[in-house]
């Protein structure tokens, strides 16, 4: 395309006067000087603010190149490709590098022709860069060059644009471009057997003019830079690992929470009263949770019209049935269901009381640590909102229950227990009692205490220990009297070591400094006939002193760390340097 040039008449030989120059004496080095003065002022416009010193010195050296150019042409077009532009026929800015290059910029969305005229360094030059400059900046978004150029309206700017996928192929001429349709082909006479072999060896045909393939676009315009290619992957990754159920669920809640439409809160809550049961079977426990967990503050807000906040109330009431408490933890114990401790804790903690009872019969039964230790942390939370539930749960039928509740009350530390606890470990089942002795401790109690002494003689030795353990944990002195009781009679002589070391243990926590001439006597002393007291007895005693562990028990101790023998002497040292003594 020729440039345009100021008329500046040249007198002819004949006297007639030309209204143009010659075009070859066009000086395209100040055309080149102009691109060189517009990529410092784009760079400046993505480097500086407006007000900064420098950005204005670049923009305006811009306009003044312009000014200079304006002196000699009415306008300028130019051409633009892939990685230059070009001006009457020459090149006056060429860069290789995509990324940030005018020219692949104004090419890649289609500008093929870019016309500067008089008066566009006033104001349009400066809203022209910017609009290059938010086009790259935001390159991958929905708007194009094209589209931010057409948003300001230039009147000294023009450009053309072209379709991308169109570009360079020949759409065919209206009317039919086949000779005949593929029914008269397959219904023809002659196309036999020999017709369809020479066919199949020949190939596919040229297709005819006009005819669009893959081959005829020009890949190169919608190739991406590494970075791009990046950002898409992580775009197409993003959009994959979206949780579309969890949004789903919560532009649902979302609309429950707008006051003013009752009916759209009632099929909302009915929605979600059927989803619940289906995501408990599917193992979906996350955004059961997330429902009930929304639910509860939406309630609390009083923002649900009466009737969904009943379909909600039977939501929850659903949830709490003991057939389906039953069947979630059948599912989890067989490992139907697998999910986390945190999805689990999540769901859990949202049931209501009503489901105490068989999460307290299952913590008690379950083989697996996970679940109970889940179980616990459920119980737990549902627990302290409904104390009074715990205690009616005391008297329950099933023993599996008691112990459970048993247990969650010590937890809780309910001192309102302790008289139930106590006539539980006088009469309830060996299960019950075991759970009793195992969180006495925990509820400071004169009455569970003095039940503690009486267990003492029971039966069965594991109760024993726990209870010697117990009353060691509750420090209640008065039962260290009953503790030397035992500990002096001769028939716990016949106990095990384990139970040696629970009672003696408990005696030296009770009793203290007071118990220390009778441990004395019975590490150090000896009968009328010079016999001491069998081993494992004085084992057990070296070990309650180290317990003590007061100078007076500690000098006890030194004055028999060379004992002859081998138990006893082990057991000294042991409790001297203040170690355990195995069971």
């Amino acid at each position: 395309m020729e440039p345009q040039r100021v008329p500046n008449p040249v007198e002819e030989p004949d006297g007639s006067a030309t209204e143009w120059a010659d075009p070859t004496g066009s000086s395209t080095p100040e055309v080149r000087d102009l691109f060189i003065a517009l990529g410092k002022a784009l760079r400046a416009v993505q480097l500086y603010e407006p007000n900064n010193p420098v950005y204005r010195r670049f923009l305006d050296g811009l306009r003044a190149e312009f000014r200079s150019i304006w002196e000699e042409y009415r306008k300028l077009t130019f051409l633009t490709e892939e990685d230059r532009i070009t001006w009457d026929g020459q090149v006056v800015y060429e860069s290789a590098n995509r990324s940030d290059s005018l020219a692949f910029l104004l090419f890649a969305d289609g500008i093929r022709e870019l016309t500067f005229r008089p008066g566009v360094e006033a104001e349009e030059i400066e809203t022209f860069l910017r609009s290059l400059h938010r086009a790259r900046t935001e390159r991958g978004g929905a708007d194009t060059l094209v589209t931010i150029l057409w948003e300001h309206d230039f009147h000294c700017l023009e450009y053309e644009v072209v379709d991308l996928l169109a570009e360079g192929i020949p759409l065919p001429e209206p009317g039919d471009p086949f000779a005949g349709s593929p029914l008269d082909i397959l219904e023809g006479e002659g196309f036999g057997e020999e017709e369809l072999q020479a066919a199949v060896e020949e190939g596919p045909p040229e297709p005819a003019e006009g005819i669009i393939r893959p081959q005829d676009f020009n890949p190169t315009l919608y190739a991406m830079d590494p970075a791009e290619r990046e950002e898409l992957e992580a775009m197409i990754r993003a959009e994959h690992e979206r949780p579309v159920r969890r949004d789903v669920l919560n532009a649902l809640l979302d609309r429950v929470e707008e006051r003013g439409f009752p009916s759209r809160q009632r099929e909302i809550a009915g929605i979600l009263r059927a989803l619940l049961p289906n995501f408990l079977t599917r193992g979906r426990l996350e955004s059961a949770a997330l429902i009930l967990e929304e639910l509860e503050e939406i309630r609390g807000q009083g923002v649900l019209d009466p009737e969904a906040d009943a379909l909600v109330d039977a939501l929850l009431d659903d949830l709490t049935h003991p057939e389906v408490i039953g069947e979630l933890v059948r599912a989890l114990e067989d490992g139907t269901l697998s999910p986390s401790a945190r999805e689990l804790s999540l769901l859990f903690r949202h049931m209501r009381p009503s489901a105490l009872p068989i999460l307290l019969a299952a913590v008690e039964t379950t083989p697996r640590p996970t679940v109970r230790r889940v179980l616990k942390d459920a119980i737990r939370q549902i627990g302290s909102s409904a104390p009074e539930r715990v205690l009616a749960l005391l008297d329950h039928g099933d023993e599996r229950v008691v112990a459970g509740a048993v247990r969650l009350a010590g937890t809780l530390r309910l001192q309102a227990a302790a008289p139930v606890l106590a006539r539980l470990l006088d009469n309830g089942p060996l299960r019950v009692q075991r759970a009793v002795v195992d969180v006495a401790a925990e509820i400071p109690s004169s009455i569970i205490a003095t039940a503690l002494e009486r267990a003492l003689d029971d039966p069965d030795r594991d109760l024993r220990i726990g209870a010697a353990r117990a009353l060691g944990g509750t420090r209640y002195a008065p039962a260290a009297e009953v503790l030397q009781a035992v500990l002096g009679s001769k028939d716990f002589r016949w106990a095990d070591v384990s139970e040696k070391v629970a009672y003696f243990d408990a005696y030296a926590r009770l009793a203290g400094e007071r118990g220390i001439p009778f441990l004395k006597r019975l590490l150090v002393g000896r009968g009328l006939l010079g016999y001491r007291e069998p081993p494992e007895i004085r084992a057990a005693a070296a070990h309650a002193l180290g317990v003590v562990g007061t100078d007076a028990a500690i000098s006890v101790l030194e004055s028999v760390r060379d004992d002859a023998d081998p138990v006893v002497r082990s057991a000294v040292n042991r409790a001297w340097r203040g170690e355990e003594m195995p069971a």
